[in-house]
């Protein structure tokens, strides 16, 4: 019997700026749980240490186009997230974007057709959300 690969989801969270490590642990923990592949790995760590910005531009961007998924959280606003939902919508990708209620996001980061977008009001809120988000994308 062959197995079934797991989805690839591209985690894409604010590092330079805004970085929140307990928000992003709860959103690798919720992807590993529902059985997905992180094809981002190294935001887990909120370091990226040892590589020029030439070769993280093209690791981020070759990883997002193998993803199945970009999961992103724009409840702040950073230039390196915004990209990489840009390069996820013109790779044809599917793409869940996740912000507290009382975020002020882009028109145009709200504009994208087919986007999935969760506001949540806390973490407990974003997990339910999520949770359910990526369990029906799973049975699609």
């Amino acid at each position: 019997m062959v197995e079934k690969a797991k989805p690839k989801v591209y985690l894409a969270v604010p590092i330079v700026n805004f970085y929140d490590s307990e928000l992003t642990s709860l959103l690798g923990r919720i992807l590993v749980d529902l059985g997905f592949d992180i094809s981002s790995p190294w935001v887990l760590s909120g370091k990226d240490v040892g590589k020029t910005p030439e070769e993280i531009f093209f690791r981020d961007i070759n990883a997002v186009k193998e993803s199945d998924i970009l999961l992103a959280e724009i409840s702040r606003p950073s230039h390196g997230v915004g990209m990489e939902i840009m390069q996820a919508y013109i790779s044809n990708k599917r793409i869940i974007l996740v912000a507290r209620e009382d975020s002020n996001i882009s028109f145009l980061v709200r504009g994208i057709p087919d986007v999935v977008l969760l506001e949540y009001k806390d973490y407990r809120d974003l997990e339910e959300k999520l949770r359910k988000t990526l369990r029906e994308m799973i049975s699609l």
